[in-house]
């Protein structure tokens, strides 16, 4: 059984039926709007201009370091025959080093990645194991990727000095490399970076063969904390972060400067150490 409702005009009742009419529409309009949800936070990646209501999904900046790594004007290439100053070829097979504390400096005052994790150490005295929490800044750089992720960098202007470290610092070498979350720079590497408790990470590791004839033996040249003590590096200049975008800065390695005046035909592994440290310093540069 059906109903009907009737509108019976009275005096100005067209009138009253066309704003009644009219609020219904309204009404509809507004009940059919959903806010535009959306990052609202400008210095964010994704920020989104339309956003009308904010939401939990921003992400910000990272420092990326990309690394350019070359032998002279030549790009590197894992396992490829270079030729050494005295004229004497031998096949750089891979190289792999270690980078941290990364620091940006701005008229003075420092400025870190702000990403930090917990990991586990081999406590200084005993044999006891901590949770240590640390900035997340550890890098590993082998020839790929190109670009290393630091961590998060919200900071954002004209930066005019950069500083990291290459290898790792003293809390750093005490973590334990099987506990450490899957797929982090610390982790334990399939070509053994770390070298025990005592010994720690390989902040630089150089493998060669030191002719082409084959079968020769590659050489691994591992420089550790030992070696290398505290290399600290630092770049002045202009580096520019702008808002809302990642932080790209460029390390060049090059590898002939880094092997210059090594002779391949001693296989002296201590004198090739001892020549690779005294030519770090010209080896790499940084870029933006």
């Amino acid at each position: 059984m059906g109903f009907f409702v009737y509108f019976v005009p009275s005096p100005g009742g067209k009138s009253l039926l066309k704003t009644a009419f009219f609020l219904l529409f309204t009404c509809s309009l507004v009940a059919c709007y959903e806010p535009q949800e959306g990052c609202q936070d400008i210095a964010a990646t994704n920020f989104d201009a339309s956003a009308d209501k904010d939401c939990d999904c921003c992400t910000y900046p990272d420092l990326q370091i990309g690394v350019s790594q070359h032998y002279d004007t030549q790009l590197y290439i894992e396992n490829n025959v270079y030729v050494a100053s005295d004229g004497h070829p031998f096949i750089l097979k891979n190289v792999s080093f270690y980078l941290s504390d990364f620091q940006l400096f701005q008229n003075g005052t420092e400025y870190v990645v702000s990403d930090t994790a917990g990991l586990y150490t081999f406590s200084q005295v005993g044999n006891d194991t901590l949770r240590e929490i640390f900035t997340d800044d550890f890098i590993l750089v082998r020839r790929v990727p190109l670009i290393n992720v630091a961590g998060s960098f919200r900071n954002d202007g004209i930066f005019d000095k950069i500083q990291f470290r290459l290898g790792l610092d003293d809390n750093a070498q005490r973590v334990i490399p099987s506990r450490a979350p899957a797929g982090h720079p610390l982790r334990t590497q399939a070509d053994s970076l770390w070298h025990g408790r005592t010994e720690g990470f390989v902040f630089l590791q150089v493998v060669v063969a030191r002719d082409t004839f084959a079968g020769t033996v590659p050489d691994t040249i591992s420089l550790k904390k030992a070696d290398l003590n505290n290399a600290v590096f630092s770049a002045t200049g202009t580096f520019k972060h702008e808002t809302g975008y990642d932080f790209n800065i460029i390390l060049d390695v090059d590898h002939k400067k880094l092997l210059e005046g090594i002779d391949w035909t001693t296989g002296d592994i201590s004198a090739w150490k001892s020549q690779i440290v005294s030519n770090l310093q010209g080896a790499l540069s940084v870029t933006q």
